[in-house]
Order: C-alpha cells, then sequence, then structure tokens
C-alpha cells in the first residue's frame, strides 16, 4: 500500500472517528442514562454499520483499478465534496432517540446511505481491498478510545463539539481524490 494511500486512510478514520456526531454522542446519551455496558458499544456497532452498505457495494461490484475507473471515482469524490460542502447539515437522519442499540443500527445505516460514504468505500477498494477492513477498524479504534476517555473527562468530547468537523472530512476526501488521480497526471 502506498505511504500516500496509508496517509488518505489514517486521515480519514481519525477524523471520522473523533467526530461527535457520528457516534460519540449517541455513546454519551446511552451513559447518561444509565446504559454504561451499550454506551461502549455504539461506537463499534455504529461504525460497522455505517460502512456495513458501502463494504457490500464494493465487493459487489468489484471495481477494477483502471484510467476511466479513476476518473469517474475522482469526479465523484469532487461531487460528494460539494454536496457536503452547500447541504451538510441536510445529510442527517436524526432518527428515534431513545437509547436501544436497534436505533443506533437504524441511525447509522440510514446516515451512510444519505451521506453516500459508499462513494469512499469504492474508491478505497480501487486503492486496496485492505483499506475496506482498515478503515472501519481505524475508526472503531479511535471512537472506543475518545469515549473512554471522554467518560473519565467530559470536557474532551464537550470541546469536540465545537469543532466543524465536515471541514476536516472534506479535508481528508479531498486527499483521498488527490491520491485517486494522482497517477494519471
Amino acid at each position: 500500500m502506498l505511504p500516500l494511500t496509508l496517509i488518505a486512510i489514517l486521515s480519514l478514520g481519525i477524523v471520522e472517528g473523533l467526530d461527535p456526531y457520528k457516534g460519540l454522542l449517541f455513546s454519551y446519551y446511552f451513559h447518561s442514562f444509565r446504559k454504561v455496558n451499550e454506551s461502549y458499544i455504539v461506537p463499534i456497532i455504529s461504525s460497522i454499520t455505517y460502512y456495513m452498505i458501502g463494504i457490500m457495494i464494493a465487493v459487489l461490484l468489484n471495481i477494477s483499478d483502471n484510467i476511466l475507473t479513476r476518473g469517474i471515482m475522482f469526479s465523484l469524490l469532487l461531487v460528494h465534496v460539494i454536496i457536503k460542502l452547500v447541504i451538510a447539515k441536510v445529510l442527517h437522519y436524526p432518527g428515534n432517540m431513545k437509547p436501544k442499540i436497534l436505533n443506533v443500527i437504524q441511525w447509522s445505516t440510514l446516515n451512510s446511505i444519505i451521506q453516500m460514504n459508499f462513494i469512499i468505500l469504492l474508491t478505497l477498494s480501487i486503492l486496496s481491498k485492505l483499506s475496506l477492513i482498515l478503515l472501519p477498524i481505524i475508526v472503531v479504534i479511535v471512537r472506543e478510545t475518545t469515549y473512554c476517555l471522554s467518560v473519565k473527562n467530559n470536557k474532551i468530547l464537550f470541546k469536540l463539539t465545537e469543532y466543524n468537523f465536515d471541514y476536516f472530512y472534506l479535508m481528508t476526501v479531498l486527499l483521498l481524490a488527490i491520491v485517486i488521480i494522482l497517477p494519471l497526471l
């Protein structure tokens, strides 16, 4: 795996893992309702279900790596960035807020579809099939670590809510777009 590809995957995983609006606040919510055991499971379940559809699409389509595919994926990534930049707040399913694992599964699956994360996973599958496993693992590790640290000091989680992770996410998607188009230049 090329170093630039690995940097793009790690960056994307860290940004998505630290984003409190992609599961961390749900963990804290579970914790506040005294569902402590479930609160530690939420980062794992939300990550798996968020990436599951994209991984299934990437595996089923099994897109080959060629100039046309890279050009199409580059274009899709740019469109994805523009859509997220313009209407990021709309691309979110708030869902049922009862602290139940089934609601977390529903919430993360629908947000995965609405936010079109399968584009990221299709792109990653072109670069390396290993990245389909690596990205969710990085996200789970970062989310779980961040949550464990924030349970001990809730200022961490509240501090993370001050940042707009959509901009960090867009920068990592642009990095991924550069990685996908770079060999063609």
